[in-house]
C-alpha cells in the first residue's frame, strides 16, 4: 500500500509537469523541473517493483468495475436476455427457468457442449432454452447464424432440427454445406434465402452482440441461467446446478 501511494503520487507529478504550459507558469525554474524528473527516474530504476504493484492493483479495479457491470446488465437487460421475441426458443416455452445460449455454429466448444444440452432438454422438461446467435469465427458463421433466424421466422417449427443438424455437423462446414443441411431439414430454402436479407435479422445479430459485450462475453459458448453468468463451456453436472440454484432463487 505504501509503496502504490508512492507510485501515485509520481504518476501525479508526472501528470502535473506534461500538463505544465510552462515550468516557470507553475514556479518551477528549468533546473528545478530537471532535478524533478531525474528523481523520479531515479526511484523507478531502483524500485521497479513499483510499476507491477501498480498495474497490478489498476488490474484488479477493473475486474471488479467489470464484474459490477455484469451484475447490473444481468438486471437491467434481463429482458433482452430472456423473452427478445425474435429470439429462438427450444425446450418448455413456459418453463420455470430460463437457460440463454450465446453461441456460434463453428464453435468447436459449443459443439462439445450440445449433447449436454439435449440431454438437460429430455432430463428436465420444465427448461425453457433461449438461443443466442453470436456469430464471431468465421462469414460462414454468420451464414449459418443468418439462416437459422430466417427459418426461425418463417418455420418456426423447423428451426430445432436446422439447429441440431447445424450443431451436430463435422468437418466441411461451407455455404453449400450448411444449405444443404438446411434442405435435409426440410427447409424451403428458396424463402430462407430471401428472409436473410431481412434487415431485422442483422439487427437480432448485431444486438445479440452488442448484448454479450455488455455482460462480458467475449467468446463461445456463453450461459446466463438465473443470477449466474458461465462463460465457456460447462459440463452437465454445472448445468444442472446452475437450473437448481436458479430455482432457488439464488
Amino acid at each position: 500500500m505504501r509503496h502504490f501511494r508512492l507510485v501515485s503520487m509520481i504518476v501525479c507529478l508526472i501528470g502535473f509537469l506534461a500538463a505544465a504550459p510552462s515550468a516557470q507558469a507553475q514556479g518551477l525554474t528549468d533546473a528545478q523541473k530537471k532535478d524533478v524528473e531525474a528523481i523520479i527516474g531515479d526511484y523507478l530504476r531502483a524500485n521497479p517493483q513499483i510499476i507491477l504493484e501498480s498495474v497490478r492493483a489498476m488490474q484488479e479495479r477493473e475486474q471488479a468495475a467489470q464484474a459490477q457491470r455484469q451484475r447490473d446488465a444481468l438486471t437491467t437487460r434481463r429482458q433482452e436476455i430472456e423473452k427478445d421475441p425474435s429470439t429462438p426458443v427450444i425446450g418448455n416455452a413456459n418453463g420455470d427457468v430460463t437457460v440463454t445460449e450465446f453461441f456460434d455454429y463453428r464453435c468447436g466448444y459449443c459443439k462439445a457442449v450440445f449433447p449436454s444440452v439435449l440431454q438437460l432438454l429430455k432430463d428436465d422438461t420444465n427448461v425453457r432454452y433461449v438461443l443466442k446467435e453470436l456469430p464471431i469465427l468465421s462469414p460462414e458463421s454468420r451464414i449459418a447464424s443468418k439462416l437459422a433466424l430466417a427459418v426461425w421466422k418463417n418455420e418456426p417449427k423447423r428451426y430445432r432440427d436446422l439447429h441440431t443438424r447445424l450443431m451436430s455437423a463435422q468437418g466441411d462446414f461451407s455455404e453449400k454445406r450448411i444449405f444443404a443441411i438446411a434442405k435435409e431439414a426440410g427447409v424451403d430454402v428458396e424463402r430462407a434465402r430471401r428472409t436473410m436479407d431481412d434487415p431485422e435479422i442483422e439487427r437480432t445479430i448485431d444486438a445479440n452482440m452488442e448484448l454479450a459485450q455488455t455482460l462480458g462475453i467475449t467468446g463461445t459458448p456463453g450461459f446466463v441461467i438465473g443470477k449466474q453468468l458461465a462463460p465457456g463451456a460447462i459440463d452437465y453436472a454445472t448445468l444442472k446446478r446452475y437450473i437448481a440454484e436458479a430455482r432457488k432463487g439464488s
